[in-house]
């Protein structure tokens, strides 16, 4: 244990002045070293003055010289070790002396006050919201449907700047000779088997600039299929060879799944499992 010197207004400082300590005490010196250890966190750094009346206090601790160098180079975790106490904070509570709710009934107190507080706020503050009503307005299903990816912690992944922009036909209400243009026009990009359109694109620098661009090319597209004056390609075919490729693929067998039916003539009525009556049916 350390003996607490008093502080006069002569030595108020001299924590801050190693060079001073040479002559005091061992016990004064380490009360200072854990003072000035203490009080200039993060600034104290190596002072030999400081080392110097740690070594004198070698007899004193029990702890050799070559020690205190090794421990006083750990900073300030080598205060604790040189003043022999232990690093974590040694904490202990005064005992419970009943002049006080206990630590149940201090949570239930706060929990009420927390409770009071919303109540307040509901009484005398958000009436005043009322200023901000707005008539409600149902959502409008937009056709134009855009989807971002987006792949946390890799901002610099060229994958996020990808927009793919997906429409059902049905949706843009086209006649049939507009729907065939639409068709042929779309290409590749077209889903016979679920009659929607998907474009992506990730050429320009940022999603936004893709999703801006993937509408300026729908918008394009959406024009020249209801333009039948210059040519309504009612004499080019769908070209499905690509489409039927696509679906006889392995990985892509998924867009075909919905389509299959079980075949009628490999039905097996009797086969079938047989319905079980409860007790009750046998009473009836």
């Amino acid at each position: 244990m350390l003996r607490h010197f008093s502080t006069s207004t002569k030595t108020f400082q001299l924590y801050k002045t190693p060079s001073k300590w040479a002559n005091l005490p061992p016990e004064q010196i380490l009360a200072l070293y854990k003072e000035r250890s203490l009080k200039l966190v993060g600034q104290n750094k190596f002072n030999q003055d400081e080392l110097n009346a740690l070594l004198s206090t070698s007899k004193y601790t029990g702890i050799p010289e070559h020690e205190i160098k090794r421990i006083y180079t750990k900073g300030e975790v080598g205060v604790f070790e040189i003043l022999n106490e232990k690093y974590q904070d040694n904490y202990n509570p005064p005992k419970f002396q009943f002049d006080e709710y206990p630590e149940n009934a201090q949570q239930i107190i706060r929990d009420h006050r927390e409770q009071r507080e919303y109540n307040r706020i509901a009484a005398y503050e958000m009436p005043h919201l009322v200023k901000y009503r707005q008539e409600y307005k149902p959502t409008v299903d937009k056709p134009l449907k855009f989807k971002f990816v987006k792949y946390l912690g890799e901002s610099d992944y060229k994958a996020n700047q990808k927009v793919s922009l997906v429409v059902k036909l049905s949706d843009l209400k086209l006649d049939e000779k507009q729907q065939h243009k639409f068709k042929v026009l779309s290409g590749t990009r077209f889903n016979h088997d679920l009659q929607e359109l998907k474009m992506s694109y990730n050429k320009l620098g940022s999603s936004l600039q893709n999703s801006k661009e993937l509408s300026q090319q729908f918008s394009r597209l959406l024009k020249e299929s209801k333009d039948l004056s210059k040519d309504d390609f009612s004499d080019i075919p769908l070209d499905l060879r690509y489409f039927n490729k696509l679906k006889s693929n392995d990985h892509n067998k998924k867009l075909n799944r919905y389509k299959l039916k079980f075949p009628e003539e490999w039905k097996r009525p009797e086969d079938a499992p047989k319905e079980r009556k409860s007790v009750l049916d046998l009473i009836e």
